[in-house]
């Protein structure tokens, strides 16, 4: 299989065009490619995707098998988080309850008679 993947960050485009061996003998493995599959294989790659622009699909298996295919997938866009602005303090607020209880909550359990 070979595999040919260029990356056109002006265009926002990844184009992968994949190649497959003729399947000449029964002992030859079945080799079927798929979108779905290219995606993964992207991933793999550390190139992210955001969707399909043109699909194909090649296989080896039959008595005119298609074995080279193109695929056309359109880059993720990674957006620049904004500068955060520094927090401002906020005044303490005062409780509406007059309470001196502290806000731990206490966790109650039946005790459990073991037979003998």
């Amino acid at each position: 299989m070979k595999k040919n993947i260029e990356v056109n960050k002006k265009e926002g485009t990844v184009t992968v065009e994949i190649s497959v061996n003729k399947r000449n003998y029964v002992r030859e493995p079945i080799i079927s490619l798929r979108t779905k599959d290219i995606t993964i294989l992207l991933e793999k790659e550390g190139i992210e995707v955001e969707s399909c622009l043109q699909n194909d699909s090649i296989h080896n298996d039959s008595r005119n098998p298609k074995t080279t295919g193109q695929w056309v997938f359109k880059l993720k866009q990674t957006n620049k988080k904004p500068t955060k602005k520094p927090p401002t303090p906020k005044e303490e607020l005062s409780s509406l309850t007059n309470e001196d209880k502290s806000d731990k909550m206490v966790s109650k359990t039946k005790n459990i008679k073991k037979r003998k």
